[in-house]
């Protein structure tokens, strides 16, 4: 589902002419138009507009009964004035509104605290929002919430105020960190606040705490430097979404602190690959959090969904749950800003209305993980089960296994990493036609997934597989993550290769994630063919630091771009078969292998791989010490051009990066993850910046004729003019279009 942010189109559209370089694109003129004018829309990390920032508005400035905070308040109009100057889309949201469940990650994507609490009837419901990756800006006695809902220091449950926090009265503060919340300053800038009693915590506790490495210092007491008045926190591998604290109460908002706010509600925006919806309302058979149990048949604390929920925040996905609603429960309104459905058994069965729409939203272009169990569960969940599934090729059996398995694994993309999967009491699947078994218990399918329409589905015979208990075992959780990552590629056109460790948290993987485009992630070199034949990709991303690629795999990366395809490689080892034919098709051959951490000098300052989105054209690319091998010196071939190189002014035999193939193919020598300092100042690494502009060029304008600058402008007006006539609804991430839907594919 490719984004389209409409009103942003034609502007970027306008103000890129003079960057579009001679060579535009390949396909079709309705694809150009619509890859570039998509692409064009792209947003460096640090310029992020349009976020959904939901500010709570509450009179009641009463301190909650478990709070110690004091003086609380409730200033939210200069807030919602600043960031909507800022281009940000701001609501307030009352108490009565968020039990309501309108504070969902599917709408917002920042919850502010402004020197207020929230009441004591939300306080797991804003928690359940700050679980599911959204960001919290937090401002002064808010800090309270942030140690007795166990945010800033896990295990604890109560206010620690005299102890751990307490009101420091002060006006100047310290800059402690270069940060992207604080791009206007630098390391020890002071500014001011009025003079207040504003919340402070002792930096030693920051540091002693479970999460203290993902705490980052922001704000210090300007004479007692051991006070903090400002944090950042990004919990990264942990749970949850990021933090910002800081000192003021919405009123009278310093000039000082106008910039830090605005650019703290950008950083906070998550980065995401997709968004995750666990139905709450047909009465799950088990759910996520202990508060969920009038709303599950069963909690236990380890029968339950709170790892798995986890797992998908901190890798790249937001997460919410769909509660009951009196408007309708799972409908095409609800449905349509989700990337995947899960559903647990249900114990409370589904409208025809229901059935209809997870049908439709799925052949949309929906992805549906369904948890189905044994027939002697009690219920009538399988029978539900069945009957949402029925247009599709796989169905729960009629088997009640009574036993503890470990199935072994088919040949599906989806097993990346995973050998064997523990699975509990469950039932045997049907599976037929256009649906493939994954895994086998004793020659039984057990989990089966299927292409459908434009989506996709999974279905396990076991709802147990990802639950607390079992996802740490064998590979439940690398099948689990695996799940995530195919259910949400349904609409991808871009395949990486990225297996430095197993892939999210790579540069190249969080480029992709700050610029939108959906892609199919391998975390697995040896994973890399079976997906490229799998499906075709537009382009393909190798981002490989760490190991050699076999001849079996540059022969496939070979045969790919010399049938026309598009990739972008980042490859260290070519003297390990430096005759390989790859190389010549990408214009270059091995020169010399290189080590020392060099730097990547920009030998073409103007081309956009160095300014869009990120202005990088000034700079020079430093490697921090990590690698023995650190790329390959490359001689660059006739109808090659190199870009950037080991030394200072362009030589023939000393190339780092090289264009070549009409802007089709881009292939780095160098390795593009050591170059992680930040020599523009713009707080972020400048490896994934140059991954986000390698990308973002490789989109939108690599291909193979030339369009003079008129051509470009027809095009772009005429496609939006198109987006206007035709009113794409926004369908998924915000603000999306919807793929040409496929044949439906039905039972045999």
């Amino acid at each position: 589902m490719k984004r389209v942010i409409t009103v942003m189109l034609t502007l970027l559209f306008l103000s890129s002419i003079a960057l579009v370089p001679p060579v535009f694109m390949t396909g079709t003129m309705e694809e150009q138009a619509d890859i570039s004018l998509e692409s064009l829309a792209v947003l460096s990390q640090t310029t992020a507009t349009g976020v959904r920032v939901a500010v709570y508005n509450e009179a009641n400035t009463t301190v909650p009964v478990f709070s110690a905070a004091e003086n609380l308040t409730n200033y939210v109009n200069e807030i919602r004035t600043l960031l909507e100057s800022a281009g940000h889309d701001v609501t307030l949201l009352t108490t009565s509104d968020i039990l309501n469940h309108k504070l969902i990650t599917a709408d917002f994507d920042v919850f502010v605290l402004v020197n207020n609490l929230p009441r004591e009837s939300i306080t797991k419901l804003v928690r359940e929002f700050w679980m599911g990756g959204g960001g919290l800006l937090t401002f002064n006695g808010a800090m309270s919430y942030l140690w007795y809902e166990s945010i800033i220091w896990p295990g604890v449950s109560a206010d620690p105020r005299g102890f751990a926090w307490d009101y420091l009265r002060c006006d100047t503060q310290n800059v402690s960190a270069r940060h992207p919340t604080m791009l206007d300053y630098d390391v020890n800038d002071t500014i001011s606040e009025r003079t207040a009693n504003w919340a402070t915590t002792v930096e030693s506790f920051m540091t002693g705490s479970p999460v203290g490495l993902y705490i980052t210092p922001l704000l210090r007491n300007v004479t007692s430097g051991i006070y903090l008045s400002g944090l950042a926190m990004d919990l990264n591998h942990r749970e949850g979404g990021r933090l910002v604290h800081l000192p003021g109460d919405g009123n009278n908002i310093a000039e000082d602190f106008e910039s830090i706010i605005v650019d703290s509600v950008e950083w906070l925006k998550p980065r995401i690959k997709g968004r995750i919806a666990f139905d709450m309302s047909h009465m799950p058979r088990l759910g996520i959090d202990s508060w969920d149990s009038e709303l599950v048949t069963i909690y236990v604390s380890d029968d339950n969904f709170y790892q798995f929920r986890n797992l998908a925040v901190n890798h790249s996905y937001t997460f919410d749950k769909l509660y009951p609603s009196a408007s309708g429960n799972l409908t095409a309104e609800r449905l349509a800003k989700y990337d995947v459905l899960v559903m647990i058994w249900p114990d409370l069965e589904l409208q025809a209305s229901e059935y209809a729409a997870v049908d439709a939203w799925v052949d949309a272009g929906g992805s549906l993980l369904m948890l189905g169990d044994r027939t002697g569960l009690g219920g009538s969940g399988h029978i539900w089960i069945n009957t949402l599934l029925q247009d599709f090729d796989m169905s729960l059996g009629t088997t009640d296994v009574l036993d503890y398995s470990t199935c072994v694994p088919g040949s599906h993309v989806i097993l990346e990493s995973c050998s064997a999967l523990d699975v509990g009491y469950r039932n045997y699947l049907s599976v037929l036609g256009e649906a493939e078994a994954v895994w086998y218990d004793l020659g039984n399918p057990v989990v089966a997934c299927q292409d459908y329409g434009s989506g996709r589905a999974v279905l396990s015979g076991d709802m147990n597989i990802f639950d607390s208990s079992q996802l740490p075992e064998a590979s439940n959780r690398w099948f689990a993550l695996g799940v995530l990552n195919w259910l949400t590629a349904d609409d991808a056109d871009i395949l990486l290769l990225s297996d430095l460790t197993n892939g999210y948290f790579e540069d190249c993987t969080m480029a992709l994630n700050d610029l939108g485009f959906p892609y199919m992630l391998v975390g697995d070199r040896n994973y890399l063919v079976p997906n490229m034949e799998a499906k075709n990709y537009s382009l393909i991303i190798v981002d490989e630091p760490n190991f050699s690629l076999s001849s079996a795999i540059l022969d496939a990366i070979y045969s790919y771009v010399d049938e026309g395809g598009k990739l972008l490689m980042s490859y260290f080892d070519m003297d390990s078969a430096s005759t390989h034919p790859l190389w010549s098709v990408l214009g270059v051959e091995y020169s010399a292998t290189v080590t020392g951490d060099p730097t990547m000098y920009v030998w073409r300052n103007s081309h956009p791989v160095f300014n869009r989105p990120n202005d990088h054209s000034s700079i020079e690319y430093r490697a921090s010490p990590m690698a023995a091998d650190d790329g390959d010196e490359v001689t660059v071939l006739a109808g090659a051009t190199a870009l950037a190189g080991a030394t200072a002014t362009e030589q023939d035999d000393k190339a780092f990066m090289t264009l070549s193939n009409g802007g089709r193919t881009i292939f780095a020598s160098y390795l593009i993850f050591m170059c992680n300092g930040d020599e523009d100042s713009s707080a972020y690494r400048d490896s994934v910046e140059l991954w986000q502009n390698l990308v973002t060029y490789m989109v939108v304008t690599s291909g193979g004729f030339s369009l003079d600058t008129t051509t470009l402008l027809i095009i772009g007006v005429g496609a939006v003019g198109v987006v206007a006539l035709v009113g794409i609804a926004a369908r998924r991430r915000g603000g999306a279009t919807a793929s040409p839907p496929k044949k439906k594919k039905t039972k045999k």
